[in-house]
């Protein structure tokens, strides 16, 4: 179930009389409920357990004096696609209309708060980093469950959203400037019978919740889109991912920039957004390059990643109105581009730059299609992108530069930022919306391979994703086929670079991935055109990608219900932790005698920890060496012959919207003018 609690208003109200302890029974309750629901994550901390004493019992006193004893009340209702879970989701009918009513209610606990004078959505409540605008936060919860759950898709109407601020009145009076909606309200200490009119027109004090909370845990889900899919409808007029929290801020902090003139306004300001994979930084790129060609503003995407790139352009050309589809793919290319391709530009040519998967920016743009002047001068690569940018903007994860030239990071960036006479702003995004928000997972991974240093722990299901093991390659795919048979996944076979990799001779791909008698192609290398295979920028997305093995170039950026990793020899268990033998790795750009062995280690764990990351839902291991196994045997209790799965993945609704779904939606993304 996904949500901490649930109780009617009536049942909560009988534990929250004080009775001479610590906290009230409802906390006691929750902690305890808490604890069983997160077993591998610390109890709760000091601020949620305050906001359960004391903010949670002036909802239910409210609801009670307005006689909805009968509403169900669900506390920390899980989205696991947000950083954090709302708070409050009250379930019941509407009073007016007859039909199913909800109203999400984000609790906050502050003072005093003001809101930035540089970003209209970001607050200073007195916390060593800027908040994100609670109406904003209480917005973007409920445009996340428009987004993904049928019952509010079918009518958004049915679902409200307020931020309380109980403890505060004039002092948090600039936060009130924010425009309002139905979606997103704000009230305060003095505002408290505003606040009840406002649920007492949205829920009906003579019928039960039950039916309506029912629905609500029960419905079908929407698939979030892939990264193709999202960057193919940045056309479209509403959003395509509900940002939160830091995501809206980095968004926030863009857009006010451009619409203030970019370097018009001021010195030119390079923005570095940093994340670990499933961080949101696709969704930041996405609103971004959406809502600022909307806006008419000349915006390009940028990437160093050529699976990427040309999915993104296949990916526009395919959305585009058959007969326009030429046209389309004429536009795509001048909208999705290379990193080597900015050195020839004017300087100040293109208003925003989009850098995305930035790790990926090289010590130099190089290429035959890099012209001779451009070489000659021999500026480095992330100068060219500032320089040819009003508004450059980077986004990147230090842990997922994979080549040796690959220079990309947040402080070779400032670094370059400086050089070039800039303002600079490093913005981090720490949340987690892959692998079901399961952030034990990133960071279970990051220690397994040791990018920090520390002992490599055991992992402890968390009831987010899936993690199991392989005894034999065959045992991984047959179980892969199976997910996607039973239950609609969309699963890849992915694995280091140990096998040689060469263009087939004849029109068959070479079957060269080789673990005793199974064996398996490598995906299609770029430029090799096969009947019945996927060009290489397809495999992740073309369906019968299944069966051939993804290399770290066509996995990266990619994300997967399912996957399968085959760790090989290049990456052994000895002593405790895992170990790099460079000797067999088939990468050229990693076998030249020039590139240290320190650079290589790094390199490598980069790459696992990349295809590592790529599952939504679950990811199969297998290792073919026995001493590795071993270990992963200890380490992850999960195989692939357990049954059934430890969270049976829900058969999910295309993320598509119909005519009519557009006809019914609003608009969310607040403008400030």
């Amino acid at each position: 179930m996904p949500v901490l609690l649930r109780k009617s208003a009536a049942e909560l109200n009988a534990l929250i009389n004080p009775v001479g302890r610590e906290h009230l029974p409802l906390t006691d309750r929750l902690i305890n409920e808490y604890v069983q629901s997160h077993p591998n994550r610390k109890p709760p901390n000091k601020g949620l357990i305050a906001s359960w004493d004391h903010s949670l019992p002036e909802v239910i006193h409210a609801l009670v004096a307005l006689g909805l004893e009968s509403v169900e009340v669900l506390i920390e209702y899980s989205t696991p696609g947000m950083a954090g879970d709302a708070d409050i989701i009250l379930a019941g009918q509407h009073p007016v209309t007859e039909d199913l009513s909800y109203v999400v209610i984000e609790l906050k606990q502050w003072h005093k708060a003001v809101v930035s004078p540089a970003n209209p959505i970001a607050v200073d409540a007195g916390y060593d980093k800027p908040k994100l605008h609670p109406v904003r936060q209480v917005q973007r919860y409920c445009e996340y469950l428009v987004h993904h759950l049928a019952p509010l898709r079918a009518d958004r109407r049915r679902i409200a959203g307020v931020a309380l601020l109980h403890n505060a009145s004039h002092e948090v009076g600039s936060l009130f400037d924010l425009p309002q909606s139905d979606h997103g309200r704000l009230y305060t200490r003095d505002r408290l019978n505003e606040f009840k009119a406002f649920i007492a027109s949205r829920l009906d004090p003579g019928v039960s919740g039950a039916h309506a909370a029912d629905v609500l845990c029960q419905a079908q889900q929407y698939e979030a889109p892939s990264s193709s899919e999202a960057f193919s409808r940045v056309g479209s007029p509403h959003p395509v991912f509900a940002l939160q929290k830091e995501q809206e801020i980095a968004f926030q902090e863009v857009r006010q920039k451009v619409r203030a003139g970019g370097t018009k306004a001021g010195r030119k300001k390079v923005v570095i957004i940093q994340g670990g994979p499933g961080s949101g930084k696709t969704a930041v790129a996405v609103e971004l390059l959406r809502s600022l060609k909307q806006e008419g503003h000349h915006v390009v995407h940028a990437s160093g990643s050529r699976s990427f790139t040309n999915n993104l352009r296949k990916a526009a050309e395919d959305s585009a109105p058959y007969g326009k589809r030429g046209a389309a793919a004429k536009q795509a290319r001048k909208d999705y581009r290379y990193f080597q391709q900015f050195g020839e530009l004017d300087e100040n040519s293109v208003e925003v730059l989009i850098c995305d998967e930035a790790h990926r920016v090289r010590e130099k743009s190089d290429g035959r299609d890099v012209k001779k002047w451009v070489k000659e001068r021999g500026l480095p690569q992330a100068d060219e992108l500032i320089r040819v940018a009003e508004m450059p903007v980077f986004l990147l994860d230090d842990w997922q530069s994979l080549r040796p030239d690959e220079v990309g990071t947040v402080e070779y960036l400032v670094e370059r930022a400086q050089a070039c006479g800039c303002d600079w702003e490093v913005i981090e995004l720490p949340g987690m919306f892959r692998a079901e928000g399961s952030i034990a997972f990133r960071e279970w991974v990051t220690k397994l391979l040791s990018l920090r240093a520390t002992t490599a722990p055991a992992w402890v299901p968390d009831g987010r994703i899936d993690v199991r093991l392989a005894e034999t390659p065959e045992d991984m795919e047959s179980f892969l086929s199976q997910r996607m048979a039973e239950d609609g996944s969309q699963a890849r076979m992915t694995a280091g670079f140990c096998w040689e990799w060469k263009n087939p001779p004849d029109d068959q791909l070479l079957v060269e991935v080789r673990i005793g008698d199974w064996h398996r192609p490598w995906n299609a290398k770029d430029g090799v055109r096969l009947d019945n295979v996927p060009v290489s920028s397809q495999w992740a997305t073309d369906p019968r990608g299944f069966g051939q093995i993804g290399c770290i170039y066509t996995a990266q950026n990619f994300e997967f219900d399912w996957t399968g990793v085959i760790i090989g020899p290049d990456l052994v268990w000895k002593d405790g932790r895992f170990v790099v033998d460079r000797d067999k790795n088939h990468d050229s750009k990693l076998k030249r005698k020039s590139v240290s062995d320190e650079k290589v280690d790094r390199l490598v764990r980069h790459a696992y920890h990349v295809l590592l990351t790529r599952a939504r839902s679950g990811i199969v291991l297998y290792s073919e060496d026995t001493d590795t196994r071993n270990a992963l045997r200890r380490l992850i209790a999960g195989t692939v012959a357990d049954s059934p799965l430890a969270k049976p993945r829900k058969r999910k609704l295309p993320q598509v919207a119909t005519a009519a779904e557009r006809t019914v939606a609003e608009q969310l993304t607040i403008e400030f003018e």
